[in-house]
């Protein structure tokens, strides 16, 4: 009698929002703890804190993730606005500089050891670097071809079509800059592991186009528009 085949085991399916402003970035009101709480709320496994130009605000929801958290993995990433736009690098402890030539940043985090996302690339409106995506082709890692804030149908489509064309792999961000919007455009990673996912694991499924992408773009909906209200009267009645 022939024996039975075990069934294959399905993977796991980690969902991650790759691109999360916390206060550090200067234009956010997202704190470490919103992070986490938020987190937990919406489901996800892993979160990338890109602030603007600096790593402190995701280390800080590093170091709270662990006590507060253990099991949510966070990336500790930035967002550098070089002298063409905007890329995330992540796996970079140090602040890159910013206003920099593009490729020299893509050169100086690959250095390092980094790991380049190229966000909202096809925005216009919000410091895509457009065009410039083919000088740096061999520097990218992935394409976010998902930004929840990227109002234009046409900015996220022609970011993957970008990524298809070129055989990059495709992750999604929130770009969240308001706790509401945490987890509402996010990267679903296919894995095969046990435990804790691992920075370097991560990386290496995005890699190997073990990745989707969903989610919504949010814009200035809902309670997003209501905090962004309320901010604005704030700044209104201090001057």
């Amino acid at each position: 009698m022939t024996p039975r085949k075990k069934p294959r085991k399905k993977p796991r399916i980690l969902k991650a929002d790759l691109h999360i402003h916390t206060a550090r970035s200067g234009d956010s009101d997202i704190s470490a703890l919103d992070v986490i709480a938020h987190a937990r709320t919406e489901g996800l496994d892993i979160v990338g804190v890109t602030d603007h130009n600096t790593t402190k605000g995701a280390t800080e929801t590093w170091k709270l993730a662990k006590k507060e958290s253990p099991e949510l993995t966070v990336l500790i990433g930035q967002e550098v606005r070089s002298n063409a736009g905007e890329i995330i690098v992540f796996g970079v402890d140090k602040d890159l500089p910013k206003k920099i030539p593009l490729e020299e940043v893509c050169k100086q985090a690959k250095e390092m050891g980094g790991f380049i996302v190229v966000p909202h690339p096809f925005d216009r409106l919000r410091e895509g670097i457009c065009n410039r995506m083919i000088d740096i082709l061999p520097y990218i890692d992935a394409v976010e071809v998902l930004n929840a804030k990227s109002i234009w149908k046409r900015f996220n489509k022609k970011a993957r079509e970008f990524a298809e064309e070129h055989g990059l792999p495709m992750v999604a961000g929130s770009d969240a800059h308001i706790p509401q919007y945490i987890g509402s455009a996010y990267t679903l990673i296919e894995w095969n592991k046990t435990g804790k996912p691992k920075e370097k694991d991560i990386y290496a499924a995005i890699k190997a186009r073990k990745t989707s992408v969903s989610g919504n773009v949010v814009g200035l909906r809902g309670a997003g528009f209501m905090a962004r209200i309320r901010k604005l009267t704030k700044k209104l009645r201090r001057v």
